[in-house]
């Protein structure tokens, strides 16, 4: 939690006491949605970009995984796509051909943590500590830096924002995912995002999972229906650079 956000929570604390206990939580809980709602404001979070140009980016969580990324990047030759892949400085430790290969190919690499933990479970420092050490492997094995930042999960509070924030990241979440539990056959999953479409999107799908063993078969045959269904509908894919050139402003 920020210095500011500490000293806010700490007087609500404090006045709560002098006056009664049995407001206090509900004060605390005001000043956490008023800075949610200050952060979510700031531009420096974004779940969207605000276009008129068919234009998305389709972002790849939780890579490079020696199993599904080699078929994304298949895909993305096969299609011309260019793609925007974050992530876990973990496996790029484990294979650093796949994370040369990803930028070589002409695509874009962003920070997704270390070793992808719930970060609203951290401190501020162990926030800063598992971005730092996947950028430093990101600048080790790729020869660059990037100030493309995602939670894992998507999952963020104040000191993931601070610590984000104070390394100079924005922080790219997602309008819409391929994955979902409602949708449980590739063709579903690819329909369900073909349905919601619109310019500016940011999509996201899988080519890993570092927590634990996760099946994404489902994922790698719902790719080539997902983009032939958008590419027939005239939209183009970009990396999330790309899109953020073509911000109108008031994107979130």
């Amino acid at each position: 939690m920020s210095a500011a956000r500490r000293m806010a929570v700490a007087a609500v604390i404090y006045l709560g006491a002098l006056g009664g206990c049995g407001k206090v939580s509900q004060e605390v809980r005001r000043v956490e949605v008023a800075s949610k709602r200050a952060e979510k404001r700031s531009g420096e979070i974004i779940w969207w970009v605000n276009t008129d140009e068919k234009a998305v980016a389709l972002t790849l969580d939780d890579g490079p995984d020696p199993k599904y990324t080699p078929q994304v990047l298949k895909l993305a030759r096969q299609r011309g796509l260019r793609l925007t892949f974050f992530l876990v400085g973990r496996e790029i430790q484990l294979h650093p051909a796949l994370a040369r290969q990803e930028v070589a190919e002409g695509h874009v690499i962003g920070n997704h943590t270390w070793d992808h933990p719930t970060m609203t479970y951290e401190t501020e420092g162990q926030d800063m500590s598992e971005i730092e050490r996947c950028e430093d492997e990101i600048e080790k094995v790729c020869g660059e830096r990037t100030y493309l930042f995602r939670p894992p999960k998507g999952m963020w509070d104040g000191d993931t924002f601070v610590a984000a924030l104070a390394a100079g990241y924005r922080m790219i979440l997602w309008t819409v995912a391929l994955e979902h539990h409602t949708a449980k056959t590739p063709q579903a999953m690819a329909q369900r995002v073909i349905e919601r479409i619109h310019p500016g999107m940011i999509i996201l799908a899988h080519d890993g999972e570092p927590s634990h063993p996760v099946d994404r078969e489902n994922t790698m045959k719902a790719l080539p229906i997902l983009v032939g269904g958008l590419q027939k509908k005239g939209y183009r894919f970009v990396t999330v650079p790309e899109l953020l050139e073509l911000d109108r402003g008031q994107s979130r």
